[in-house]
């Protein structure tokens, strides 16, 4: 007779595989494509691994029962890279070229859809040489998102363009595409979008605050009345120019709603240090530390949690 910790745990696993399975089965193709695909430009986290799984497994049967139709491929484009994203070594690199290969498949079955040929685009910008990358590969499907009848795929062309030149630290470049990405029609197109990646862009990669905030100044005009992003770049374009007294309360503002939000809890603690807020700097820095023990600046938050005791 088995021992019953051993019955017991197997009795476990069964109900958990059983568990997986039903998920897996009560899992329609259309639930599947809506759980991996991305949309351009979305911030949305990954898939977890067991929900890529799951996806596979029921897009896989539906491609080959329809192996023409272009959206079940570019689902499973979306699926391996995500699970490239969460590999390493030889299975990263395997799930790389299997991601470019259905991206490029789907865009072959569907020539005009704009979303498919941005993420061939996107890949060839993210991905290392060895695994397909090339900017300049990337600039000529941008321009060939551009080109699209009708300028359906303007506006995502630009943006692929501007974070190419961005890549590149061509900052002009980088600058006009995001404007033109402004005003720009097709799928996706939204002007609060390239305002924010521009300004973003403009701050964080150029470091550039004096040329960030014409840009942010029509984001945050432009942008719904509860966005969090527009209130942190307000502020953080004004401490980057030496206005903490003006960004500080964008932070607080941030912060109110989002507590977790890191960039404007570092702002925050830098600003009410550098207008000599000793005790609410102190709370900030530890707060952040304590938050954020494997950011970059949590040795900084320590350093000033040391100088202000």
């Amino acid at each position: 007779m088995l021992p019953r910790r051993f019955v017991v745990a197997l009795a476990i696993f069964a109900a958990l595989a059983c568990l997986v399975i039903a998920t897996a089965a009560d899992l329609t193709p259309d639930a599947a494509y809506a759980r991996v695909v991305r949309a351009p430009l979305s911030r949305d986290p990954l898939p977890k691994p067991d929900e890529l799984a799951a996806a596979r497994k029921v897009l896989e049967a539906q491609t080959a029962r329809e192996p023409r139709e272009p959206r079940w491929v570019y689902a499973l484009a979306h699926i391996a890279n995500a699970e490239a994203e969460q590999a390493t070594g030889d299975t990263q690199k395997d799930k790389r070229k299997e991601a470019l290969e259905r991206f490029e498949h789907a865009a072959e079955l569907a020539p005009g859809n704009a979303d498919y040929q941005f993420w061939i685009a996107q890949f060839y910008v993210d991905a290392p040489g060895m695994a397909g990358g090339s900017v300049e590969k990337a600039k000529a499907q941008g321009g060939a998102l551009v080109a699209l009848p009708e300028r359906r795929g303007e506006f995502q062309g630009r943006m692929v363009l501007a974070g190419i030149a961005a890549h590149e630290e061509h900052w002009e470049e980088m600058s006009r595409q995001f404007t033109a990405a402004e005003t720009a029609k097709g799928d996706g197109a939204d002007p609060v979008v390239a305002m924010r990646s521009h300004a973003w862009s403009l701050l964080n990669r150029k470091k550039d605050p004096q040329a960030a905030l014409p840009v942010v100044s029509r984001y945050v005009k432009a942008a719904p009345a509860d966005d969090v992003t527009a209130w942190f770049l307000d502020g953080e374009v004004k401490r980057q120019l030496g206005h903490c007294a003006d960004a500080l309360p964008r932070y607080d503002q941030v912060l109110a709603k989002r507590a977790e939000a890191r960039g404007s809890r570092w702002g925050a603690a830098v600003c009410r240090e550098q207008l000599g807020q000793k005790d609410a700097a102190l709370r900030d820095y530890e707060e952040y530390a304590r938050r954020f023990p494997e950011d970059d600046r949590a040795k900084e938050a320590k350093a000033a949690i040391k100088r202000l005791q």
